[in-house]
């Protein structure tokens, strides 16, 4: 039970005293891609924050060792409700927002980022809870829903980071309403203002699915087309 006791210790420590920046990538890396397509690289930013604030702080700790080491919506919902008023706590809930997003749980995710939007109105993080709503809408199929709401997002926030992810969902909703030629201008046009983005890559891959897309949609029109007239002869 001693040596039980002592390497627990021994591993709160080595999270303790790790660099800051080291445990937010470990968390992240341990997440599912799901969580980068819903938070984008917002999570960086976040959690380096709250190790931050707790490590000058003194206080919360605890919290933010667990947050570090939390990887199922159980680990996130024990932290609101151990520490509720730590600055772990928003970020647990963001977490615990995007894990159910993960899960294909789109109701329980914009749920959890209501509540944060509710309860963190005035936090610099408040604009991943809104895009994360936008996200649940088009998850449940809301294209309309949420193209509204990725244009809002674009208009609110032109400057912020995560405002690329709103651009390709704006374009994803183009694209699903079979806006082609809409959607292909979205991200022609990302490329052409933003030519050194990190986000290039990703939009000049949508724009060859988009392209392939499009392809497959006209053949069988033009096939379809093509039968048609043949079969004119033999209706009459």
């Amino acid at each position: 039970m001693e040596n039980i006791d002592r390497k627990n210790q021994e591993s709160e420590e080595k999270v303790r005293d790790r660099p800051l920046q080291q445990v937010v990538f470990d968390y992240l890396k341990g997440q599912s891609p799901a969580l980068y397509v819903a938070i984008a690289t917002v999570f960086i930013v976040v959690l380096f924050s709250v190790f931050y604030i707790a490590r000058i702080s003194g206080n919360n700790q605890r919290a933010a060792r667990l947050l570090a080491a939390a990887q199922t919506t159980r680990q996130f919902e024990d932290i609101l409700g151990l520490y509720p008023k730590s600055p772990s706590a928003p970020v647990a809930l963001l977490a615990l927002a995007s894990a159910r997003f993960s899960a294909g749980d789109y109701a329980g995710a914009s749920s959890r980022y209501s509540e944060f939007a509710a309860k963190y109105s005035k936090y610099p993080m408040l604009p991943v809870a809104e895009l994360g709503q936008v996200m649940c809408c088009e998850g449940r199929g809301e294209i309309d829903k949420a193209l509204m709401g990725f244009n809002a997002f674009i208009t609110t926030h032109p400057g912020h980071f995560l405002t690329p992810q709103a651009i390709f969902g704006k374009a994803r909703c183009l694209q699903i309403s079979g806006k082609y030629a809409e959607a292909r201008t979205v991200y022609e046009d990302f490329i052409a203002a933003n030519p050194e983005s990190k986000w290039r890559p990703s939009a000049e891959a949508a724009l060859q699915t988009l392209s392939r897309q499009t392809r497959l949609q006209a053949a069988p029109d033009k096939e379809n087309g093509g039968n048609s007239k043949s079969q004119t002869p033999n209706s009459k």
